[in-house]
């Protein structure tokens, strides 16, 4: 996993650094093969005038091209990174569960006709037919 940090009248340190790849790393532990690349993008929305104004937008790039943003506002970088992690890791879930469960609808769709025939009345009547026919 690829990881970009920028900041815009943000002061991204080590410490801000650390925390935000040690919060990716729990977040996406078992998620961690399907995303190639995390964008996080740190902005102070009011600038010097203060308030709730800190925003972290977080874009992943999951294989097959598909993106998850999300943007989360906070009274804290930490806190709205926090926030922006946690959604993210439910919209990817989500996102990874929907493949697997269509992959695995294709595969059993793919199985459940032979089935069907095989256990249907119409084949065994037939295959009786054909038993009491043979020497």
């Amino acid at each position: 996993m690829k990881l970009v940090i920028s900041s815009n009248r943000v002061a991204v340190g080590n410490k801000l650094r650390n925390y935000i790849e040690s919060r990716l790393q729990q977040s996406f532990q078992r998620l961690d093969r399907w995303v190639q690349k995390v964008s996080v993008c740190l902005d102070d929305i009011n600038g010097p005038r203060g308030g709730v104004c800190k925003q972290c937008r977080l874009v992943v790039t999951l294989n097959g091209a598909e993106t998850v943003v999300v943007t989360e506002t906070g009274s804290s970088v930490g806190a709205s990174v926090s926030k922006a992690i946690r959604r993210a890791g439910f919209a990817m879930t989500k996102r990874v569960k929907s493949r697997q469960d269509r992959r695995v609808k294709k595969i059993s769709h793919r199985h459940l006709p032979g089935i069907e025939l095989a256990t249907s009345p119409e084949l065994s009547e037939l295959d009786d037919a054909q038993w009491e026919k043979s020497p």
